[in-house]
């Protein structure tokens, strides 16, 4: 990506955005995920728009699914249709299952197509959107797929093996324990740390204290 300053995006980014598209792009191209670990109000959206912008534009990508918490949904509409200087077609899933599901299946049009969808709804759609086969994944506030044993985290990691394209965004990738960011890192790109928490777990902590009260210490 060597004209990586050439972005498709209605706005000058800032040179930490910059910086941290051709990161990303770097390591898309070259077939691992990426994570963005930027800290609120540096503008994650924004420069995640200008990545999936040159994606799409060098034909890569067709299908974007966007999973971030119910909260926030909205706000990656708005800063696609205020920001983004390429064709698309976004879908917020709303409503019923049988609704969001149907609505799934409708987008299938020539522009990018981009689905919004939270956390719980992606992992009760897990059989629709792994049917939709989404080119490119974006987990934003990905520290809640922290736990890799709760159901959004397993269907995420199920849904980026099968995704060309995986990005992972959040300013806290470490909440509350140095353990947060194994399965994180499973969904971005699982050549860093495994596909096994144990095996992470081992390798990198040692265990203290028995039952409910056992905590993970790093290494030294």
């Amino acid at each position: 990506m060597q004209d990586e300053m050439k972005l498709p995006i209605r706005a000058a980014p800032y040179e930490h955005q910059k910086r941290a598209a051709t990161f990303a792009l770097d390591r898309l191209e070259s077939g691992g995920g990426a994570a963005l670990l930027m800290e609120m109000g540096t503008g994650k959206t924004l420069t995640t728009i200008a990545i999936v912008g040159k994606l799409r534009l060098a034909g890569r990508i067709q299908r974007l699914l966007v999973v971030a918490p119910l909260s926030i949904l909205g706000v990656w509409e708005d800063e696609f249709a205020r920001f983004a200087d390429y064709d698309y077609s976004l879908v917020v899933l709303e409503g019923t299952g049988a609704r969001k599901a149907d609505a799934i299946r409708h987008m299938n049009g020539s522009a990018l197509q981009v689905l919004v969808v939270n956390y719980e709804s992606a992992w009760r759609l897990e059989k629709e959107l792994a049917a939709w086969r989404p080119d490119m994944i974006v987990c934003d506030e990905g520290h809640k797929i922290k736990t890799h044993n709760i159901a959004a985290s397993k269907a995420l990691h199920r849904l980026g093996a099968r995704a060309r394209y995986r990005l992972l965004l959040t300013g806290t990738v470490i909440t509350n324990r140095p353990v947060d960011v194994f399965s994180q890192y499973k969904f971005a790109d699982p050549t860093i740390y495994g596909n096994s928490f144990y095996q992470f777990r081992n390798r990198y902590f040692d265990m203290t204290g028995y039952g409910n009260d056992a905590k993970a210490i790093l290494k030294c």
